[in-house]
């Protein structure tokens, strides 16, 4: 069938996880201690931040806060579909137009949030000395060099350590001008890395999972098709034409478990069934009669074999017949034609020929047993 690399895409994903997961919040000033000022847990992980920046309530049409939420909760729906239809692809132009808007709007943009923190420490030349602290708002990260230096110099002096690395000065700006605040746009803190950087972000992450769901191809497994009920004649007689189709009808009319025993005609069920058993190739020229004729299941829902991305490079099906066998019965005989008349039944006992009868499973039993007495 039409597949793609889902599992690549996966585990694109876990390797997002486990570069922003708590096993190195550490290098991303992550501490897991309360915050000094408010007291207030701070996150478990920079991927669980993502996880909740931006959170709306609202739909995606007038949610005025989407943010990296929104965008990786829309990918982790997409990584749970085997196929997936024209439609569904939107959700990367949405995921990408939502990236552009984190970016592009001041107050989305990890790299500009402010934080009221640090900005100059000199520890004291001795016991009786006070140290230098000036405080300033930054924009990007609130642990700055100066804040990471106080809280390690005043852990030592407790007898403990401050576990967070030392940040980088990239992940802040500091204060300049006028103003008092640190410049916009200029910041690169683990937040925007996350979800906007160059590498281990989530728009790298959104680009790499469409080049899978673009690049992908014909399967190992046949595309199950559903066959439309009561096609006319003429149409029964252009699936008929299909090559894999034809050969699969006349393998299944040789097999004498179909027929009621002794008997010319099949049981309806064990026909169905059989011909749903067989799988073939199709030209391009056949899938298009396909397509005409038959829908596909996804999620439960019946949808046009064109509605599937990359449909045309489907190469290997399988046929579902309505369970009535009318359309089947139709096919059955413009693949047979004249030999309907002529055709050995094996282990027949009422001369040659295919009787094709509207008959179950039950009523073959129950004719079978007025043979036998």
């Amino acid at each position: 069938m039409i597949e793609w690399d889902r599992q690549s895409a996966i585990a694109l994903l876990e390797e997002y996880k486990k570069f922003w997961g708590p096993e190195k919040n550490p290098s991303f000033g992550i501490t897991g201690n309360p915050d000094a000022n408010t007291g207030k847990i701070n996150s478990k992980s920079v991927y669980l931040t993502v996880l909740s920046h931006g959170i709306s309530d609202m739909s995606r049409s007038n949610a005025g806060f989407i943010g990296g939420n929104v965008i990786l909760t829309t990918l982790l729906t997409f990584l749970q579909k085997e196929v997936f239809t024209e439609e569904d692809l939107k959700l990367f132009e949405y995921m990408e137009k939502d990236l552009k808007g984190v970016e592009s709007r001041e107050n989305l943009n990890p790299a500009n949030t402010l934080f009221r923190t640090m900005i100059k420490f000199e520890p004291p030349e001795s016991e009786d000395d006070e140290p230098v602290i000036e405080r300033g708002w930054v924009r990007g990260h609130f642990l700055t060099e100066a804040y990471w230096e106080y809280r390690t110099w005043k852990a030592k002096g407790e007898g403990s350590t401050f576990p967070s690395s030392k940040p980088k000065k990239e992940w802040y700006s500091l204060p300049t001008g006028s103003e008092g605040k640190g410049p916009s746009n200029k910041a690169k803190p683990p937040l925007w890395q996350a979800i906007l950087g160059p590498k281990n972000s989530l728009r790298e992450l959104v680009t790499e999972v469409k080049k899978l769901v673009e690049a992908q191809g014909p399967g190992t497994t046949p595309v199950r098709l559903l066959v439309n009920a009561n096609l006319g004649p003429r149409t029964a007689e252009s699936i008929a034409s299909i090559s894999g189709l034809k050969n699969a009808i006349r393998e299944v009319m040789a097999d004498g478990r179909i027929y009621t025993k002794g008997r010319r005609f099949p049981v309806k069920s064990r026909l169905n069934d059989e011909v749903g058993k067989k799988t073939f190739t199709v030209s391009q020229t056949e899938l298009q009669v396909l397509v005409q004729n038959c829908t596909v299941s996804i999620d439960g829902e019946r949808l046009s074999l064109d509605d599937i991305v990359n449909y045309e490079k489907i190469n290997n099906v399988s046929l579902k017949f309505p369970k009535s066998n009318i359309t089947l019965n139709s096919v059955v005989r413009a693949v047979m034609g004249e030999e309907m008349k002529t055709y050995k039944v094996p282990g027949s006992l009422e001369g040659d020929g295919i009787t094709l009868k509207q008959i179950d499973a039950m009523q073959a039993f129950s004719n079978l047993m007025k043979v036998l007495k």
